[in-house]
């Protein structure tokens, strides 16, 4: 065979192989992200992450790469791991400073200081965000989500002010309907039953078991009035008897009671304050989820706070 006849040949092959090469790599490049989203979508997320990092490996100049990149952020923050769920968010907007997920990654940094406790970071990075983005489609969740912060924080003036800009500024979403029901729902805490701690620790000053009867807890009340009745009459008793050996203690244990008695009708004020707030709080929280605003696409669960709740990025 000669060296010219060869060469043809081998150009022809290759010719004839070479798509069926390419078209084999770009399938199983295919199948391995598909398989890779398959596990995501059912909640396996380290398994999903091992494939996501399998595919970027195989394929590092994939034109899927930040969509792959997100998606690894969001299994680690699935998973709860958030430190590392924001250093990869921030890898994504490092590396692929084009990406159209460049906005869904920043609001995830601030949703996952929000799920790591930090509430004024999550807040600070959220106006950050609309301030870059007020335009963006993630702009209302993120002002309502500010809301709920300061509605889990029971600051009800705060949260009635971000409901009025989500209102007014995003007027055809979801979120100005259901910011517009809050709203009503949060102007009750103007009218909620209150107890004044101050109050009930002068009426416990000056009569024992008042100030605990004023803030509702009446059972509590009677027995620091009898207790403290009791010791004070002893005490009286003994002083008139002379036996100080025996009146010094008895006193001593009634004004241990009667202290206590005023600081214990300063927390049940307190109490009674918060039980009414959180009632309202609980209705508000339950006006949110029944209103499914958050889908399953848009954010992880929390026990911390409830603006997730029930939800997955």
């Amino acid at each position: 065979m000669s060296p010219f006849f060869f060469l043809c040949w081998c150009s022809l092959c290759l010719f004839l192989i070479l798509p069926f090469f390419v078209h084999s790599q770009t399938f199983n490049a295919d199948n391995l992200l598909g398989f890779a989203q398959s596990l995501f979508r059912e909640g396996d997320y380290l398994n999903a992450l091992h494939e996501y990092q399998r595919y970027l490996f195989l394929y590092p100049n994939t034109a899927q790469a930040d969509f792959v990149q997100l998606h690894i952020a969001a299994a680690h923050q699935n998973m709860g791991q958030l430190e590392t769920a924001i250093e990869a968010y921030q890898s994504l907007i490092q590396n692929y400073p084009q990406s159209p997920f460049i906005e869904r990654a920043r609001s995830n940094i601030a949703q996952c200081h929000l799920l790591n406790g930090n509430q004024a970071t999550s807040i600070a990075s959220l106006r950050q965000f609309l301030s870059d983005y007020p335009m963006s489609e993630l702009a209302p969740r993120a002002q309502f989500i500010i809301a709920t912060i300061y509605m889990d924080r029971k600051d009800w003036t705060a949260a009635t002010q971000e409901w009025q800009h989500v209102r007014a500024r995003y007027s055809q979403t979801p979120f100005a309907e259901m910011s517009d029901q809050l709203i009503r729902i949060a102007q009750q805490a103007e009218s909620l039953p209150r107890r004044s701690p101050r109050t009930a620790g002068l009426l416990s000053t000056l009569f024992p078991g008042l100030g605990q009867i004023y803030s509702g807890h009446y059972s509590s009340g009677v027995c620091s009035l009898l207790v403290i009745g009791a010791t004070a009459a002893g005490t009286a008793y003994y002083i008139d008897q002379e036996r100080y050996e025996i009146a010094i203690p008895v006193g001593i244990i009634g004004l241990f009671f009667y202290v206590s008695n005023i600081y214990d009708s300063l927390q049940y004020a307190r109490a009674f304050n918060h039980q009414h707030e959180n009632q309202l709080r609980d209705r508000l929280r339950k006006r949110i989820s029944e209103s499914n605003l958050f889908s399953a696409s848009e954010a992880p669960p929390t026990d911390m706070t409830f603006v997730f709740l029930n939800t997955r990025f």
